[in-house]
């Protein structure tokens, strides 16, 4: 073998190796993205039951954002589309789910200060104008609340796509059980029966 044939040998050797190594450390690459967006996944679905069980906390609300840009696999695109519509949902029903209970105390508030003013009856010429300014309060508030109430249902409607696009590629358990979405679906009819039900309330003793 001639030093020609010596040196296109070692070129290819070379060649191979470096293509071989390439491909090694690509999987590896791959594999830990794969990891990561998992870890993601499962902590952000814990946090989602959180949410649903009880008001979000800003921390909460912060670390569902935060998933979102972690969850990120350069190497497995179609993993890190599904997560991330998984996740945008997961953020979106704790962003909803914090804004209803905020609204849920902005109503009741409304509620009480329109029950105060019409337990103290006045010959004040403003006694009137202020039940009226109360009475829409009470119901801008209550406008407000079931709107969100209506967004969070909607979303645990259309939580399953996202599941779907999610499970060729990780375990069910790491999601939302359906369980879980039935039970909180549950939830948002009940505070929307009775949301209604504290409105015809108010209603009835605003003036007409």
């Amino acid at each position: 073998m001639n030093t020609t044939v010596k040196a296109l040998a070692g070129i290819v050797i070379i060649a191979v190796l470096a293509v071989a190594g390439w491909i090694g450390w690509t999987t590896q690459q791959k594999r830990a993205q794969q990891q990561q967006v998992v870890r993601v996944l499962g902590e952000a679905t814990e946090g989602l039951r959180e949410a649903l069980a009880k008001s979000p906390s800003p921390e909460l609300l912060a670390r569902m954002e935060a998933a979102i840009q972690a969850a990120k696999a350069p190497r497995d695109r179609a993993l890190e589309d599904a997560a991330e519509l998984y996740l945008v949902g997961a953020r979106e029903l704790t962003r909803r789910r914090a804004d209803a209970a905020r609204l849920t105390a902005e109503a009741d508030a409304a509620r009480k200060a329109l029950a105060a003013h019409m337990s103290h009856s006045s010959r004040a010429s403003s006694w009137y104008s202020d039940a009226t300014r109360l009475k829409k309060q009470v119901e801008q508030a209550h406008a407000d609340l079931g709107r969100t109430l209506k967004a969070v249902e909607e979303l645990l409607v259309t939580m399953p796509d996202a599941e779907k696009r999610l499970a060729p590629h990780v375990s069910r358990t790491l999601l939302l059980d359906a369980a879980a979405r039935d039970a909180a679906r549950k939830q948002v009819q009940v505070e929307l029966q009775n949301a209604a039900a504290e409105l015809e309330k108010a209603r009835a003793l605003a003036p007409r």
